[in-house]
């Protein structure tokens, strides 16, 4: 191994970055979000079942859309390290997005299941930072920089994510100041870092060694869990053959059930307007009977008219008749009266 001493000589006499060495191709997870991703909740009667909305679907009326959207969190975290000589702010900008397995496990919340997400996680997230943040306080990170801890931070959280069945993609940003220089760039001063190297050179000496065979491990970490992803990745497909299947059935049973409801619809619609015309010929039936008795009412009550009025106008026929007679009878009585008094006139 190289003495720590002549690497920090040859760094200073060159002025080269220390971090220059390192890759700046950060190995991001791969989330494959899906942006159109939505949720159908069908449930009709006592049946309930929650699957992800296929290609070309037509909702019907017992069918729930929910839309399982992307969504964007941003975490930011500062500490301070060396009895508040160095400031160091964390960005993580994390995506993420529940995956139907989540969905089906919190179908009581499928209205805000992202921001379920986030206050259930966001502990987590706060212990693996704080984890992460703490182990900085040895200061190795001054001469092997901080992006293998940002990979550490942004692959832990993704983690914690995808194992609860949420897609997760997680980019993680350190950026160091220090109070005292506020210009000073990791890599770029020379005399500050030579200053803070010799105060820690005791303890990097021990964990470069340390740290190269903890990345080590890491990596054989890494490279198991994402054998097991790509199993579960398998494994999934699978599941999701199996639900295509299943869906299938399932829309054929609802089709035949659909097409007997709508036969069935078509027979009561008829009785309903068999029934409706036979009401109205019962209407037109009573309608034509009351006419009817209106008419022999009205008949009757002319015909009881008619009759009252021929008795009214015979009545006063024989009493104008009887007055006639009483004229004539008072006309007769004063002409043989006045015959008489001729008569013994001539007398």
């Amino acid at each position: 191994m190289n003495n720590p001493d002549q690497e920090l000589e040859q760094w200073l006499q060159e002025g080269d970055d220390i971090f220059a060495s390192q890759s700046l191709e950060a190995d991001n997870w791969i989330a494959d979000f899906d942006a159109d991703r939505q949720l159908v909740v069908s449930k009709l009667g006592p049946y309930k079942r929650l699957f992800l909305r296929p290609i070309k679907f037509s909702p019907r009326f017992y069918h729930q859309l929910f839309s399982l959207s992307i969504e964007s969190w941003n975490y930011r975290k500062q500490i301070y390290l060396f009895d508040n000589f160095c400031q160091i702010d964390l960005v993580l900008d994390l995506r993420f997005q529940p995956s139907l397995a989540y969905a089906q496990r919190n179908d009581d919340l499928l209205d805000r299941l992202n921001q379920h997400i986030k206050q259930t996680y966001n502990p987590a997230i706060d212990d693996i930072i704080n984890r992460e943040l703490q182990a900085l306080d040895d200061g190795s990170w001054v001469q092997n920089g901080l992006l293998a801890v940002e990979k550490r931070i942004a692959l832990a959280v993704c983690e914690v994510l995808i194992i609860q069945h949420i897609q997760a993609q997680a980019v993680c940003k350190i950026n160091a100041h220090f109070a005292e220089f506020p210009s000073v760039q990791p890599g770029k001063n020379n005399v500050y870092f030579h200053v803070l190297k010799k105060s820690f050179e005791t303890q990097e000496f021990n964990n470069q060694e340390r740290n190269r065979q903890q990345r080590l491990l890491e990596l054989q970490e890494v490279e198991e869990k994402q054998r097991q992803l790509e199993q579960l990745k398998q494994v999934a497909e699978l599941e999701l053959q199996a639900q295509a299947i299943e869906a299938e059935k399932n829309r054929r049973l609802l089709q035949e059930k659909q097409e007997q409801l709508v036969q069935q619809l078509e027979i009561e619609k008829t009785i309903h307007t068999e029934h409706l015309n036979h009401q109205a010929q019962l209407k037109a039936i009573e309608f034509d009977i009351e006419l009817r008795e209106k008419e022999q009412q009205q008949t009757k009550q002319r015909q009881i008219e008619i009759q009252q009025l021929k008795a009214q106008l015979a009545h006063e026929a024989e009493i104008e008749a009887e007055k006639i007679r009483a004229q004539i009878q008072r006309r007769q009585t004063l002409l043989s009266d006045d015959f008489d008094s001729i008569g013994e006139s001539e007398a």
